[in-house]
């Protein structure tokens, strides 16, 4: 009695009904995809209604959105971003090490995360500029603050961005690569260990980069 009772108030409570609809999506999308989603399977998933999902989010494209933005704040708050340091070089290896740990770790564990953002990428919704927006670029930013930083701020923005998303994409290398560079005979970390050691390599990789003097430019020969 006291279990239907407890059932009962769930389910009259929205909150939980919510997180169940969420949930249920999430398993959905990161099978299929947004476009090959289908509402009905997620409502048979979540034991609601399809009005629930529209009352709740408005739409398909409402509840894709909040599943996206919702995986990507569950996984920053078990490994939020680094707190800024007053050395920068210092800043410059915990958000590197931030970085790792996010792809390399914490999204890979997470049931749902890896694989709708491997939809995303080939197939991009209307929800990736707001999932850009609202949790992608402060952490960006943040890191094109560290690049001035070390840079003395002797880098103009263009120049400042450019080294930024170099240094993403030395981080994210080892995860969109991982399977050809374990056959080059390369372990991509899979532990605590191996994401310092890659980080230490990675931040003193970067440091030479910036502090190196800007190449002249050479004439093109026709």
């Amino acid at each position: 009695m006291r279990k239907a009772l407890l059932s009962t108030a769930r389910e009259r409570d929205p909150d939980a009904r919510k997180e169940r609809i969420v949930n249920a999506a999430g398993e959905v999308f990161a099978k299929t995809g947004f476009a090959e989603g289908s509402v009905r399977e997620i409502s048979r998933q979540a034991h609601v209604n399809v009005a629930s999902i529209n009352y709740y989010f408005g739409s398909k494209e409402g509840l894709y959105r909040e599943v996206l933005l919702t995986a990507h704040r569950q996984l920053l708050d078990q490994e939020p971003p680094p707190s800024p340091a007053a050395d920068p070089e210092l800043a410059l290896r915990e958000w590197i090490e931030f970085c790792l740990r996010f792809v390399l770790l914490k999204r890979s564990a997470h049931p749902v995360l890896g694989r709708l953002m491997a939809h995303e990428m080939r197939q991009p919704t209307a929800a990736l500029a707001e999932l850009v927006k609202l949790v992608i670029k402060p952490i960006f930013s943040n890191l094109v603050g560290i690049v001035n930083a070390v840079t003395n701020g002797t880098l103009d923005k263009p120049a400042r961005e450019m080294s930024a998303h170099q240094i993403v994409a030395m981080c994210v290398h080892f995860d969109h690569s991982r399977e050809v560079i374990g056959r080059l005979g390369f372990a991509v970390p899979e532990a605590e260990v191996g994401i310092q050691r890659l980080a230490d390599s990675i931040t003193n990789m970067a440091l030479r980069g910036l502090k190196l003097p800007t190449p002249k430019k050479t004439r093109s020969t026709k």
